[in-house]
């Protein structure tokens, strides 16, 4: 089964919350507040390289992680292009912390259109349309920062 995952509310611009979502037969989506994101960059922005990326990554696998054993393809949006290899690395380390086995290869980055599912899930919580399915704390994603 293919999934797909879309941002709306870039990591990086602090004042908007960021929603990531997937959307097939199944949907999900996570919140991570602008409060969370902002403190986040003060205490860690001059400690840690790339973390936005980092963050992007963590974001994705807390969406991600309740389903991707049923999965044989995820496909995430270019967000950050020329990211791509940092993340997936960043986001297979993630999920092997729970999977061991987990197939890197069914990860791979694309343009995800406007018509898709996701994309269409990610705008909806983003315009509050439609209430996510988990919000972020800060310790959910400082568990992960290294």
């Amino acid at each position: 089964m293919h999934i797909e995952i879309d941002q709306s509310g870039k990591i990086e611009q602090l004042n908007k919350d960021t929603y990531i979502a997937f959307s097939n037969h199944e949907q999900y989506c996570i919140k991570l507040p602008k409060k969370i994101k902002q403190e986040i960059s003060l205490m860690y922005r001059s400690k840690i390289r790339q973390l936005i990326q980092k963050i992007f990554a963590i974001c994705v696998y807390h969406c991600l992680i309740n389903y991707v054993s049923k999965k044989r393809l995820v496909t995430i949006d270019r967000e950050y292009p020329g990211w791509e290899p940092f993340l997936k690395r960043e986001l297979v380390a993630l999920i092997r912390d729970r999977y061991l086995s987990f197939d890197r290869d069914i990860i791979i980055f694309s343009n995800i259109t406007k018509d898709s599912k996701a994309h269409k899930l990610a705008l909806r919580s983003y315009r509050e349309e439609e209430r996510p399915n988990k919000i972020l704390s800060k310790e959910d994603i400082i568990k992960w920062l290294k």
